[in-house]
């Protein structure tokens, strides 16, 4: 349904998208990942909101930076890396975006997106336009409490890798895990296997670290039987020795 016909639409027609929209967001598996679960009583509001699923194929960019800021995104299947452009190098791996994250939200105060979202499997993305979003926080003020504490997240979560830099390589890596960890914990899912959708030299850009570390961390923890790694599948076989390496001075 288009932008123009939602907005002008009467107020029934709003309370009939919102209980057939609001429906789909409801029983969406990543429901407490996602908006609808930090601030549970908007449910209604967002439904409307979201226009429809985008897929993107892996590789491919979902914005680039730059682009004009019309969309927000919450990733629903896969999972992005987001770029931040240097002049003169290559894009910096500033995080990643997995299913239940907003993507995009820097949009929502400069106008155009400043990072690069590219897909690092088959992924899929809820659209919510810029303008109905901003149209539903008119009539239900807790959407944007709700949005002001998603963003507040991802930058305390940006913060938090910032201060990370100066920690050595192997507590760096085994907090990155033990994020990943979390979120699949999060979404009910085995916080003990799960599998990596980015690359190890993604990894090692987002951590400020060479690929070849990442490699002997992965056999170094391999060998003390803390992690076993499959491919792409990780596997959490000393969880109270992961947190240790967490920790870890030198």
């Amino acid at each position: 349904m288009g932008s123009e016909q939602w907005v002008m639409g009467s107020e029934q027609q709003f309370k009939h998208l919102e209980s057939t929209e609001s429906a789909r967001c409801n029983h969406c598996a990543l429901h407490a990942l996602c908006l609808p679960g930090i601030v549970g009583c908007f449910n209604s509001a967002l439904g409307p909101v979201v226009a429809d699923d985008i897929k993107v194929n892996k590789g491919h960019s979902l914005y680039r930076s730059g682009d004009r800021a019309d969309n927000l995104y919450v990733v629903k299947s896969g999972a992005f890396k987001i770029m931040t452009p240097l002049c003169g190098h290559d894009a910096h791996v500033s995080g990643f975006r997995m299913p239940g994250d907003l993507v995009g939200a820097c949009g929502l105060t400069c106008g155009q997106y400043a990072f690069t979202a590219q897909a690092l499997d088959r992924a899929t993305v809820c659209r919510l336009p810029l303008d109905r979003l901003r149209e539903a926080q008119l009539r239900q003020p807790m959407l944007t409490q709700g949005l002001l504490q998603a963003l507040s997240n991802q930058a305390a979560q940006a913060q938090r890798q910032v201060t990370r830099t100066n920690l050595p390589a192997l507590a760096r890596f085994a907090l990155f895990i033990k994020d990943i960890s979390s979120h699949h914990q999060k979404r009910h899912l085995s916080d003990s296997e799960f599998d990596l959708p980015m690359a190890r030299t993604d990894i090692a850009d987002f951590l400020g670290l060479a690929p070849e570390t990442i490699s002997r961390l992965i056999a170094s923890l391999t060998k003390q039987s803390i992690l076993k790694v499959e491919g792409k599948t990780v596997y959490i076989l000393d969880k109270t020795a992961l947190e240790n390496a967490c920790e870890a001075l030198s």
